[in-house]
């Protein structure tokens, strides 16, 4: 039941049988409906209470909109005698960012973001477009917003994502961070499945924080995005062990994922000199996403490298 909606946001209600109600917010691939939330099909699954906040565009759900949704939602949210706070990427920031405007028992956040204000995390430029000052104004996640536990899962290796995790933790008290390895920014994807879902949502109700870390174990091993994640971390320093991991397990790279790994190899070709084998990377990295202007440019300038390098031979 759609219990809120302005031009940012829409928030929706599922009652359901759990003790706790589940707050969730959307990762920026999502945008609202009017009928659909953020894990919405889990939630029908394991038939547990849910309010849904769902962003009609990448917009890090702004605080003025937020404010004006949970006053309209506060029946559900004094009714309820757990809330636990869910997110992915810019939900996992609403999950953290928002925890004591939910009183929230429980913030559970994959890959969040500390803010995208560029002045304030001047080390990740990835959303930059969507930071809008006027609806981001103070949109930090700061230390008075802390509220219950907060648990953040993070790959490691993900350096940017690492950096956000380790300043949020900083930031916010009783916050727990549990590294995921080789899961990229895809952390949550990791703990698909209702099973797992629940497992991680008990275990962080519980605190059980060895239990945390033994699930992130062995969700890794398994993870769908495992075999691009240690192939494109090769790139750098193994490029032909990237090159034998893509030739195995290439066919189950998702189109994202095949196209990123087509991008980065044909760079470290580069650096190697072997600029015609690059470019045959970058033109198939263009044709699978001719709209991505930095994979266009990218082969521009290495076009005109290879002609460069040919007006050269031929003068000399």
């Amino acid at each position: 039941m759609l219990i809120y909606s302005d031009e940012n946001i829409e928030v929706i209600h599922r009652a359901g049988s759990s003790r706790y109600l589940l707050v969730t917010f959307n990762e920026m691939e999502m945008q609202a409906n009017g009928s659909r939330f953020w894990a919405q099909r889990f939630c029908e699954k394991a038939d547990i209470a849910a309010l849904g906040f769902i962003s009609r565009r990448p917009n890090w759900f702004p605080a003025a909109s937020i404010v004006k949704a949970v006053d309209a939602a506060q029946p559900i949210l004094r009714a309820a005698p757990e809330r636990v706070l869910y997110g992915h990427s810019q939900g996992g920031y609403a999950a953290l960012r928002y925890r004591r405007r939910f009183d929230a028992t429980v913030a559970i956040a994959f890959c969040p973001q500390a803010s995208i204000d560029p002045n304030a995390v001047p080390f990740d430029r990835r959303f930059t477009r969507h930071f809008s000052p006027k609806l981001h104004t103070n949109m930090g996640i700061a230390p008075d917003q802390a509220a219950g536990r907060g648990y953040v899962f993070f790959d490691p290796f993900h350096s940017v994502d690492r950096r956000h995790a380790e300043q949020i933790a900083a930031l916010q008290a009783e916050t727990r961070l549990v590294p995921v390895h080789m899961t990229g920014h895809g952390t949550v994807r990791a703990f698909i499945g209702t099973e797992r879902a629940l497992s991680l949502i008990d275990s962080c109700r519980a605190d059980n924080v060895t239990g945390l870390r033994e699930l992130a174990r062995v969700v890794r091993v398994a993870a769908p995005m495992r075999p691009y994640q240690i192939a494109v971390s090769a790139i750098a320093r193994h490029p032909a062990c990237a090159d034998r991991l893509q030739a195995r397990f290439g066919e189950g790279f998702s189109p994202v994922e095949r196209v990123n790994f087509l991008y980065h190899r044909a760079n470290r070709h580069i650096r190697d000199s072997k600029l015609a084998t690059a470019r045959e990377m970058l033109a198939e990295a263009v044709a699978l996403q001719p709209a991505n202007i930095g994979f266009v440019r990218r082969l521009e300038e290495l076009d005109s490298r290879i002609a460069r390098a040919r007006d050269v031979a031929i003068s000399g």
